[in-house]
Order: C-alpha cells, then sequence, then structure tokens
C-alpha cells in the first residue's frame, strides 16, 4: 500500500524532476495532521465554495451566476461568444446560463452594432443593482476568507496559486470546471 508522508519529510522537486526523499514510501504520523498541497487546496476550495454559496443565496443568485453577471458588467456590449470564449464556458451551456439570467431579467440580448448575426449581452437595470449587492458580499467574504494574512501575504498567496493554477493549465479568471466539466477527462498532476 502506497501513502503520502508528511511534505517536510522529503525534498519537492522543481517541474520536470525526479523527488527527492520518500514522498510515497512511508505511512504519515498517526499524531501530525496530513499535509499536503492538494489536499490543503481541495479542502479550502469546498470551504470557500460552500461560504460563497450560502452567503450568496440571500440574494438568489449562484456563484456562476455572478461570476456571469460580472463578466457581463465588465465587458458589455460584448457579444455571448467573446464573454463564453473569455471565461471557457463551452457555448452550450454559455447559451443556457444567459437564458437563464435572460428569464430572471437580469441580462438581455441585444442586436450588435457591427455585426447582425451576433447578440451583444447588457445587464438590465435589475442585474446591475444584483451585482452590486453581490460584488459587495464577495468582497465582505474575502476580507472573512483573508482575515489572518497582511495584504502583502494575500498578494503573494495569489501569485503562489496562479503558479500553481498555471501549472494545471487553467488560466488566470477561468474556473476549472468550465475546463473540464464532470465526466471528462482532467489534467494529470
Amino acid at each position: 500500500m502506497i501513502s503520502l508522508t508528511m511534505v517536510s519529510d522529503a525534498t519537492l522537486p522543481g517541474p520536470g524532476e525526479p523527488p527527492e526523499g520518500p514522498l510515497l514510501d512511508a505511512p504519515p504520523s498517526a499524531v501530525a495532521p496530513f499535509r499536503s498541497v492538494g489536499f490543503s487546496l481541495s479542502t479550502l476550495g469546498f470551504a470557500v465554495a460552500g461560504g460563497f454559496r450560502a452567503r450568496l443565496e440571500p440574494l438568489g443568485v449562484e456563484p456562476r451566476d455572478f461570476a456571469l453577471l460580472r463578466a457581463v458588467g465588465a465587458g458589455e456590449g460584448q457579444t455571448q461568444q467573446a464573454i463564453g470564449e473569455r471565461l471557457r464556458i463551452p457555448p452550450s451551456r454559455m447559451v443556457a446560463f444567459v437564458d437563464g439570467l435572460q428569464e430572471r431579467g437580469l441580462l438581455e440580448r441585444r442586436a450588435h452594432p457591427t455585426d447582425r448575426r451576433a447578440r451583444a449581452l447588457h445587464l438590465t437595470a435589475d442585474g446591475r443593482a444584483l451585482l452590486k449587492r453581490a460584488y459587495a458580499v464577495a468582497v465582505a467574504f474575502e476580507g472573512e476568507v483573508c482575515a489572518g494574512l497582511s495584504a502583502e501575504e494575500r498578494e503573494r498567496l495569489l501569485e503562489l496559486l496562479g503558479r500553481v493554477l498555471a501549472s494545471l493549465g487553467v488560466p488566470p479568471g477561468v474556473h476549472a470546471s468550465n475546463l473540464f466539466p464532470t465526466g471528462e477527462e482532467r489534467p494529470q498532476a
């Protein structure tokens, strides 16, 4: 049986280098908690996703809706295709997301000024008001998540996480679930 040891018991390799020390050949300590970047990120992701979802719930919005409203607000007038490509949302999913927000009166498709085949996305007044409230919730939650970090530590953490995401092939600003929907092959770490 293979199990991970404490990371501190081994030297982590650089990209493309073989590991030094016993990363996989001894059971973890029965006393010390398990330490692994992957496990910590997975646990953190679960906790943050659940916490953010719970804070948005009173507004009647899901995190994915917030992300799309934010993208439309930042790129108002861009086509549905352009926003979907930037967020790496497959076209079939993007249509469903936009349809849902349009049915709720939060955004609308308008004729594109230079391409009669394309539809430009715009927030409605209700969508803009909801985005403003949801953004305030997101900023407050970010403050809670980072309460134990200085501004410099937060920036350093974001830098390090960006490097980890890049090593997994996840571009900045793109949620990994858009790249690897359920059932599709995931990157090998």
